[in-house]
């Protein structure tokens, strides 16, 4: 049986809040793994891990925002004689080799340097080759309160804060590239995320998604999606609006409907795929008008991003396949071949006089189908 120690980065930098962090962090990890860890000063161990567990969870770790690195490690006692027999069981000796301690139990007798040189000294005598400047493997070995714990492996983690430490926030999920990034950005910084998704055309979009929610839990486990008919409130906006206007007055229109949903689901804000200047809507002038329709605050995190970064991550998290796939995108129905760019708010405020705003918003939440998608525990 073996054990994983877990390491955060900037949890660690919460002073007073630390304990809330890991505990939210441990929370998270016994959802997606079923091993609740025990938290240590700096770290997170679950002992008691076989080779076949570990294989099933370690992607399951490598996926859960807060963890920015863990390792695969044999536990020793707290003396020197039994660090030496676990470290024996990794080393490779047709390998170079370096020892790195990490002590934060200052009562163990030997310092961290003295732990690198009895360790070191013990495996150059038989025979193994030491470089301390650029060795093909790192024996680590970390002294806590009640044990020792050896590896020879960091695996990264994603980094940032524990899903659900933040708060919650709603995402407008479009179905194509963008969204689910900022999604994923903004899981990485402790939001728990549901989404929203507004169709005209139902075949195909619901499949779509639902698929997408699901690549986009294994983040954060657990999601929630609203699905909002459209086609209806877009043909009373088409009948009273300009077309080079109506892609600005559509999603002024879903914002007020996300943000109802935002209320009634305790988020604390909306969530968009928008980029700067990457398409009409989302120039400068239009988003602020776009924008101005929500109370609640709205979060582009991918608003100084060009498209091929957005691409490249959204393949790194493994959404890209998926948002490529065809579906009809709501906000470029029947709008015109050269859309509004630089809208000015009085003008669409205008427009919207002639929409029974309330009428088309409570027509959408009264319609509207919500989808539980989850991933269970690994092992479970």
């Amino acid at each position: 049986m073996h054990s994983i120690i877990i390491h955060y980065a900037e949890i660690g930098l919460k002073k007073g809040k630390r304990a809330f962090f890991e505990n939210k962090l441990m929370h998270n990890i016994e959802k997606k793994t079923g091993f609740r860890p025990e938290r240590h000063y700096g770290s997170l161990i679950i002992d008691g891990v076989s080779q076949k567990k570990y294989e099933l969870i370690k992607n399951e770790l490598s996926n859960t925002p807060g963890i920015a690195y863990f390792c695969h490690a044999l536990k020793a006692t707290l003396t020197i004689n039994s660090i030496i027999n676990k470290a024996g069981k990794l080393l490779g000796k047709n390998k170079t080799f370096k020892v790195v301690t990490k002590r934060s139990n200052k009562a163990f007798k030997h310092t961290s340097i003295e732990v690198n040189k009895l360790v070191g000294e013990h495996f150059y005598n038989k025979g193994f080759k030491v470089d301390v400047h650029n060795p093909e493997q790192r024996l680590y070995i970390e002294v806590i309160e009640r044990n020792a714990y050896v590896y020879i492996e960091k695996i990264s983690g994603l980094g940032g804060l524990p899903v659900g430490s933040s708060g919650k926030l709603l995402l407008l999920v479009s179905g194509g590239i963008d969204s689910p990034v900022s999604a994923y950005y903004m899981m990485k910084r402790g939001c728990r995320i549901e989404f929203i998704h507004f169709y005209n055309e139902k075949a195909g979009v619901k499949e779509k998604i639902i698929e997408l929610v699901k690549i986009l839990s294994k983040f954060q486990g657990r999601s929630i999606i609203y699905l909002i008919p459209f086609r209806d409130i877009q043909k009373e906006i088409i009948l009273k609006t300009p077309s080079d206007k109506r892609m600005i007055i559509y999603r002024r229109l879903m914002l007020r409907i996300a943000e109802r949903i935002a209320e009634q689901i305790k988020a604390k804000g909306l969530i968009t795929g928008d980029s700067a200047g990457q398409v009409a809507s989302q120039t400068l002038d239009n988003l602020r008008v776009i924008w101005n329709a929500a109370s609640l605050p709205v979060y582009a995190p991918l608003i100084g991003f060009d498209k091929e970064e957005i691409i490249n991550i959204a393949r790194r998290i493994g959404t890209y396949e998926t948002s490529i796939l065809p579906y009809s995108d709501c906000c470029s129905y029947l709008v015109a071949k050269h859309p509004e760019t630089r809208a000015k708010l009085e003008d669409i405020e205008r427009i919207e006089k002639r929409l029974n705003i309330e009428r088309l918003v409570n027509k959408g939440l009264r319609n509207k189908e919500i989808i539980h998608t989850r991933l269970l525990p690994t092992l479970l």
